[in-house]
């Protein structure tokens, strides 16, 4: 894992603005930092790298690395696990190598075969090739978009980084969208290929692009890999397969575990790697994982580890930890898992781990999350949506269920379904944003359903089938979105994330089954489950969803009104003040339960203070 930098420009060589953008983001790869820059066809280049040691710890695997003959250079962040099968077919081919990385491999597969080398790769990467003799620039990410890759682009320049920070050294002023903040108050994120700024954009999962130095000509193209990939083995083989292959390390690896179907599969698959658990003293959800990850952890003879995450009381301290979140999430996303993924891997990097195996992405690819449930039965529980709105009128359900409830009625109101799949993921309705924006509301609206819309006419299944339809859009948004806050949480403690349930083989394996198969009657991410039942005993399956949460409620009532009343006084443009305070207001007189809108509210405000 590492941090990539380039810039391309006719008008200025930018060698301090590099340096600069490398050394913004050495968190990323604190064992070695380096510089390649040139000058071709009237553009000035440069290439910036920042190494984490993880596969190869020798000198001959830095970065940027230059193939000897045709001079070509290459960047790369992330990992390739086929790199050992590919070394060798590269070897019987009659390449010789220097080193023992996969950095190495990637070059000499570019050698063989150019772009398509891409094609070929199986991992999480960003990668950037620049290659002189053709007078090209290629950079591609992986499928799945593990890994993030930043560019701003405009007349004969484009910078890029594998943060945005690293962009920044060679922009003036970043501007904030406001179509990016409307889009943030209905997700809670934005979909990919937005951040929030008008001049910074992502490249997409599986997506290349191409620069012709000779005419600054740009090409997009798609890495087209899970449609090529066919179901011949089992889920558990590839599951099998997928663990094997990520452990590959020459550094301490563990495993990030909560005792969920999700990590306790790639833990039941592992060999002897050690468990890492995140315990929240005064979270009941923290209770239930706690118990079971003791219990699954001593069924596979694991050692577990348990983390304290420390929370404090202290209204001063936690609004310097949501200001945090704020500063290095960089793009809009409101997931306050940001810090304690951040504290984990502190920990984990403490404690001398490296490389940590994670759990995420089953949820995504097998229908995990309880909305799909809905979606499941979408015609059916449409039926009852008076029901559903009379309950929520008359508040006939405990105030903790006030957000789900606030989710389902705005689900089956909104009439276009792009956006009404947003109101199951973020937290504000369709009249509350109405308030929000104001006038601007209307126009807002039509931006993003626009947008969202383009999504739908990608999806080459069942439209009548909400759950796969989800899948896909939650490819493009819900899925990157928690994978950036892991990878710069995580790169922040200099600790590599690996997640072997986003491998190509497996994806494209959940992505292909049926969504009866995925969600039997009420169970959810059914594949998985079963595939878990072979390596532990009942006892130890039965046990309620949790997920990663931090408790926003308790957050919220320690910061308490007061000091949250003169936050939001201080809310400068974009969002409607008032209705904020009102939105606050209701809460501490107990007629909703609003922990999520104003912890929203209040990590946007210190957003665009910090960029704005």
């Amino acid at each position: 894992m590492c941090g990539v930098s380039l810039y391309i420009s006719k008008k200025n060589s930018y060698s301090e603005e590099l340096k600069f953008s490398i050394l913004d983001t050495n968190h990323r790869g604190p064992d070695n930092s380096d510089i390649f820059e040139d000058k071709k066809s009237n553009y000035f280049i440069g290439l910036g790298h920042n190494r984490l040691k993880i596969i190869d710890l020798s000198e001959t695997a830095n970065q940027p690395m230059k193939e000897e003959g045709a001079g070509v250079q290459i960047i790369f962040n992330g990992e390739i696990y086929n790199f050992i099968e590919l070394r060798n077919f590269l070897i019987e081919k009659g390449y010789s190598f220097k080193s023992n990385s996969d950095t190495e491999v990637i070059l000499k597969l570019y050698m063989e075969y150019g772009e398509r080398c891409f094609s070929f790769l199986r991992g999480m990467f960003s990668i950037i090739i620049y290659d002189p003799k053709k007078d090209f620039i290629f950079m591609s990410r992986d499928t799945m978009g593990i890994k993030p890759l930043y560019y701003s682009l405009n007349d004969n320049e484009i910078f890029v980084s594998s943060e945005i920070r690293g962009i920044k050294p060679f922009i003036n002023k970043l501007s904030i969208d406001i179509n990016d903040v409307y889009e943030f108050f209905n997700n809670g994120f934005l979909y990919e290929p937005r951040t929030g700024f008008k001049e910074v954009k992502k490249l997409m999962p599986g997506q290349i692009l191409s620069i012709d130095l000779s005419s600054f000509e740009i090409f997009f193209t798609e890495i087209d890999l899970l449609s090529t990939l066919q179901n011949g083995s089992s889920l558990e083989e590839k599951l099998k397969r997928s663990v094997i292959s990520q452990s590959i390390s020459d550094v301490p690896l563990g495993i990030f575990f909560s005792g969920g179907c999700d990590s306790s599969l790639i833990a039941s698959h592992s060999r002897d790697t050690k468990l890492f658990f995140a315990n929240y003293s005064s979270n009941r959800d923290s209770d239930v994982d706690k118990k079971y990850s003791k219990d699954i952890s001593k069924h596979l003879s694991k050692d577990l580890i348990t983390c304290n995450l420390e929370e404090s009381s202290n209204p001063d301290e936690l609004i310097s930890q949501i200001k945090f979140v704020a500063k290095n999430s960089e793009e809009l996303i409101s997931d306050y898992t940001f810090w304690p993924t951040y504290k984990l891997s502190q920990s984990a990097r403490e404690s001398g781990f490296i490389v940590m195996l994670s759990g995420m992405g089953g949820d995504e690819i097998f229908a995990g999350y309880p909305r799909y449930l809905i979606l499941k039965y979408h015609n059916i529980l449409k039926k009852f949506r008076l029901f559903f709105k009379f309950f929520k009128s008359f508040k006939l359900f405990p105030k903790s269920l006030d957000k789900k409830f606030s989710r389902l009625v705005s689900y089956f109101y909104e009439p276009n379904w792009p956006i009404s799949y947003s109101r199951l993921l973020g937290y504000f309705g369709r009249h509350e944003l109405k308030h929000l924006f104001g006038d601007h509301e209307e126009l807002l609206y039509i931006n993003l359903s626009k947008k969202l819309s383009k999504i739908s006419m990608s999806f080459g299944g069942d439209h009548g089938n909400k759950v796969k339809l989800a899948q896909h859009y939650d490819r493009y948004g819900f899925l990157p979105h928690n994978l950036m806050v892991t990878d710069k949480a995580s790169m922040l403690a200099s600790i590599e994330v690996r997640v072997p349930l986003l491998d190509e083989e497996i994806v494209s394996h959940g992505y292909r089954l049926e969504s009866s198969k995925l969600i039997k009657l009420f169970k959810t991410k059914n594949p998985l489950k079963l595939l878990l039942a072979n390596s532990l005993p009942n006892k130890l399956l039965s046990r309620p969803k949790t997920g990663f949460n931090p408790p926003i409620e308790e957050l919220i009532t320690n910061i308490g009104q007061e000091r949250l009343y003169r936050e939001f006084r201080e809310l400068k443009g974009f969002i409607n003040k008032e209705f904020a305070i009102e939105v606050l207001n209701r809460h501490f007189l107990n007629k909703e339960n609003n922990s999520y809108k104003i912890w929203q509210i209040l990590y946007f405000k210190y957003w665009v203070e910090e960029f704005g």
